[in-house]
């Protein structure tokens, strides 16, 4: 099953990274987790996946093979890039060790630039994969990663349409029990995620810090959130992506059913962490003004956020 990916590493092992990660592992694959700060807890405490669509099931993640240091891993097949965007600057030299000739990247990181600045650092010929996790997952321990909704990774290839190695990964996420998806054009598969990404991880750190369930309820706040997914519709309209007010409309549904919600950006926030203002709301409003769209809505969030977050 998972052996014929060979050696994974994984960099990140949060909320996306852990989950996906402790799922491809528990389906056979080969996996290394390069834990840094959390190693000593998850390596005597073990990692732990919690999945609530099945009424709350608890899933050891075994085997668990867990590292301090890049270096004790070597280089790799795949390495799965789950830290946060704004880790990229260093990212090269952290990735590094993982990375020979062989190695093909796979990113699962919010926001847009993600993939050029791998593709910057690694090459451009070499295979770098994206996997949009449209979904909701909290790390609510440093050991214990809740799945609140499933949902689907969408695949897509950087500069062309998925290659047989490519292919090998979504096959193995698939084998996993995740549900997936195949992207044609890896641009449009992004600006549709900033579809939920840019209004409910933005307004609830700019309204307060609140849930997902408080920027719904909120009459202002909901007729916000659909102004900010109506201009990131039309940024990709001006990049010759369509996106259909249905697929809007349907954001707004998926989002009730999630209760009192709380998005990544805002755990981030709260916890006094880096916020990914750069690659979520600043990449598309640069993209969408360098096409003449005006985007009001988008701006004055970012100007928020970046206040609000000291630029982060």
């Amino acid at each position: 099953m998972g052996g014929e990916l060979g050696k994974v590493g994984l960099v990140g092992p949060g909320a996306v990274g852990g989950f996906y990660g402790g799922m491809l592992a528990n389906a056979g694959v080969d996996l290394h987790f390069l834990l840094r700060s959390t190693y000593e807890f998850v390596s005597s405490e073990g990692l732990h996946l919690i999945h609530h669509a099945d009424g709350g099931r608890k899933e050891p993640v075994k085997p668990l093979q867990a590292y301090r240091n890049a270096s004790e891993i070597g280089p790799c097949d795949w390495v799965i890039v789950a830290v946060k965007s704004t880790a990229n600057e260093e990212l090269g030299s952290i990735l590094e060790p993982l990375v020979d000739e062989r190695t093909s990247l796979l990113t699962l990181q919010n926001g847009m630039g993600n993939v050029e600045n791998l593709a910057r650092s690694f090459g451009r010929e070499r295979i770098i994969l994206a996997g949009l996790c449209f979904t909701c997952i909290n790390r609510t321990e440093p050991n214990r990663i809740e799945s609140i909704l499933p949902g689907y990774v969408q695949f897509g290839q950087y500069g062309s349409s998925p290659c047989p190695k490519a292919e090998g990964m979504i096959e193995a996420f698939e084998n996993a029990g995740v549900k997936v998806r195949r992207a044609e054009s890896l641009d449009e598969a992004l600006w549709r995620k900033l579809c939920w990404n840019v209004p409910f991880n933005g307004l609830s750190i700019a309204g307060g810090g609140i849930t997902t369930d408080r920027i719904l309820s909120d009459s202002v706040l909901r007729a916000r959130a659909r102004f900010l997914m109506d201009e990131i519709q039309a940024g990709a309209k001006a990049h010759d992506i369509s996106i259909e007010d249905s697929f809007l409309d349907r954001q707004l549904e998926l989002t009730e059913p999630m209760g009192p919600y709380k998005p990544s950006s805002l755990i981030d926030y709260l916890e006094n962490k880096p916020v990914e203002v750069e690659a979520i709301w600043g990449e598309a409003l640069r993209r969408g003004l360098a096409k003449k769209v005006p985007m009001p809505e988008l701006e004055r969030l970012y100007r928020e956020l970046l206040a609000l977050t000291d630029g982060s």
